[in-house]
């Protein structure tokens, strides 16, 4: 029997048990109710409440121990899980299904932090290769140059080398979310984007807009980062279009490209669609991927205010 049906069956013998002591006693309410009467019929009331209370105290005892079980769970300790037991279908079905949300929940912690720390790693070995290859190699050459006297040489790729630090420095943290806040900071990547990939990029950045958080904002930027890397790398596309803007009480990132397009289904994982999301999950904020191949790719970012 249901949960549901236990509780009516136990309420509705009650209301019997009651009605027929009723029938059978030599119970008679006058009018006016006498003093007499009025004690009887509310000790008889207080015992049928204390019945029914005790009988569905005895009901919902599993849902109380799997309330007081949800509250014991400990995130940091994979693998507890509620016994599932024996009992009404729908606290059996609750139970089972507690413990597949926290299977799904300890297997997307370790797939993130195997994530995490797998672009920790491939950051810190791209940073290393470029400061072997680009500066290493400059300042080598610098010392070179210096070893013959050749002064002029030297300082122009102690220059270089300069420059190739500051550009790595760039990338690892933007200076210009930090210098001159996110609408700046946008414009200056949109330019170098264009610059670099000879694209006609456009962009429509509201002069206006509301205050953010510093995580909102690096996260905003990253977004608008990946996402242009993104239609650069894999879209072959023409043109690129973003939109920073103020939509009501949120503020909407939108990058739109004319490239090829792809299989934005619920499971793709295609050009780091997945980091973007996961970046949105940190500040609340919600990503959405419209595409299809051969129809470009929209990319949109809603940061609730």
């Amino acid at each position: 029997m249901t949960l549901l049906w236990r509780v009516f069956a136990i309420n509705a013998a009650v209301l019997t048990a009651a009605m027929l002591a009723l029938v059978v006693s030599p119970l008679t309410v006058s009018f006016p109710v006498a003093l007499t009467e009025l004690v009887v019929l509310a000790a008889g009331l207080l015992a049928l409440m204390a019945v029914n209370l005790a009988l569905l105290r005895r009901v919902f005892a599993p849902l109380a121990r799997l309330t007081r079980t949800m509250r014991e769970i400990d995130p940091l300790e994979p693998g507890n899980r509620v016994p599932v037991g024996n009992g009404d279908p729908e606290i059996v079905e609750l139970t089972a299904a507690f413990n597949e949300m926290l299977g799904r929940l300890e297997s997307e912690r370790r797939d993130s932090a195997l994530r995490s720390l797998a672009a920790q790693e491939d950051e810190r070995r791209r940073v290393a290769r470029e400061l072997h290859d680009e500066v290493g190699q400059a300042l080598t050459a610098a010392m070179l140059r210096l070893d013959r006297a050749d002064l002029d040489e030297a300082r122009e790729g102690l220059r270089a080398a300069l420059e190739d630090v500051r550009d790595i420095a760039r990338r690892l943290r933007p200076e210009a979310l930090d210098d001159l806040g996110l609408s700046n900071a946008v414009r200056a990547l949109v330019a170098s984007v264009a610059r670099d990939a000879r694209l006609d990029v456009t962009p429509d950045i509201d002069p206006d807009l509301p205050s953010l958080t510093a995580e909102q904002e690096l996260v905003v930027y990253r977004v608008a980062q990946e996402a242009l890397t993104n239609a650069i790398r894999h879209a072959d596309a023409n043109v690129l279009r973003l939109s920073l803007t103020r939509e009501r009480d949120a503020l909407e990132l939108r990058i739109e490209d004319d490239g090829r397009g792809f299989d934005a289904g619920p499971a793709s994982t295609a050009a780091g669609i997945r980091g973007m999301r996961e970046r949105a999950l940190l500040i609340r904020a919600s990503l959405h991927v419209e595409s299809a191949p051969g129809q470009g790719t929209v990319v949109t970012l809603r940061t609730p205010l």
